[in-house]
């Protein structure tokens, strides 16, 4: 049974932070200290009691939204719009006062709680914009990406964390396909239609801009502008890695875009000594090169037997050079 694209981004993206972590960490990259808010410092409580937080943030969650939801339909539209505002208010109101504290394990509780409260907001601009104001889906979006966009660069602005991080590039992908939805939906009488199925244009309208803004954002956090790099940069790539797929199945070259995209990955991870970019570049090499072959070569064994081979000859070369140096260190040490 083939992976789902779904799981396979969760994979990737569980690769990439991770890998990038442990690179950044090996490097020296990633701030040390006490001070540095949201990164490991000295710890004063133990795990467990970091645990135990955590497990009381879950109960408050499942038992505020399991209260929430028996009443969600009888306190009104505006009513739900206002729970999921004084939410976003309480859980930021949480981030401020348990921020003051200087342990570690607390500084990364408050991240997680100003996390939350840029979701209540994004779903109070929802509903406040669909619901109660009646807006198109189109401009719902677009006003949610601006909503979180704004709120999320406020708070990473006063702690450059990495889930404020995380919720500042989610709202600057919201609004990226908000403004794409609004360039390509065509007007009409009264409000503007749904696009047509299988429309070209709206994907690579989608597909070029995310592309663009991945390389973008991996390009700010190298260049430690947006922090921190560990979080950012793997970002990036992973959006500009995948971005090219949703329209090359109506733009046969965007398979060319998507490629160079991951050899250029595969091949900054040689100097850089990164293997987590190493492994993400393969595997989306692999995705591209593979629907590529079942698009183009389904019909003939040539193409897919010379790729083989090709595949068979550079893991030799590969597989040679390595035992050469190894041999050439042998005795030199000798």
């Amino acid at each position: 049974m083939f992976i789902s694209p779904i799981d396979l981004v969760i994979v990737l993206a569980a690769m990439g932070f991770g890998g990038f972590y442990c690179w950044a960490q090996q490097r020296g990259l990633l701030t040390t200290g006490q001070a540095a808010e949201g990164e490991p410092g000295t710890r004063r409580i133990s795990p467990l009691t970091e645990a135990a937080a955590y497990a009381g943030v879950i109960l408050l969650l499942v038992g505020g939204v399991t209260a929430i939801s028996q009443r969600w339909n009888d306190i009104g539209r505006g009513g739900q719009g206002g729970v999921l505002a004084a939410a976003a208010v309480f859980f930021f109101l949480v981030g401020i006062i348990v921020r003051q504290v200087r342990e570690p394990a607390i500084q990364r509780l408050a991240g997680v709680a100003w996390f939350l409260s840029v979701a209540g907001v994004a779903g109070a601009v929802w509903l406040a914009m669909y619901h109660v104001y009646g807006k198109t889906d189109t401009v719902t979006v677009l006003a949610v990406g601006a909503g979180v966009t704004l709120y999320a660069a406020a708070l990473w602005l006063v702690r450059r964390s990495a889930l404020q991080n995380l919720a500042l590039f989610a709202g600057l992908v919201i609004t990226i396909l908000g403004v794409a939805d609004i360039i390509t939906v065509p007007a009409g009488p009264g409000s503007a239609p749904a696009p047509a199925p299988n429309l070209p244009t709206p994907v690579l309208a989608v597909a070029l801009p995310l592309w663009v803004f991945g390389l973008a954002w991996a390009g700010l956090g190298w260049r430690r502008y947006v922090g921190p790099l560990w979080v950012t940069v793997p970002s990036g790539v992973i959006l500009a890695l995948i971005a090219p797929s949703f329209a090359a199945g109506h733009y046969g070259w965007m398979y060319v875009i998507g490629i160079a995209t991951a050899a250029a990955a595969m091949a900054a991870s040689v100097p850089l000594r990164n293997t987590a970019l190493l492994a993400l570049g393969a595997l989306t090499m692999f995705g591209y090169l593979t629907a590529v072959a079942a698009r183009y070569l389904h019909q003939s064994l040539g193409g897919p037997s010379a790729l083989a081979i090709t595949g068979v000859l550079i893991i030799g070369l590969a597989v040679f050079g390595a035992m050469s140096k190894a041999l050439v260190a042998g005795r030199g040490s000798r």
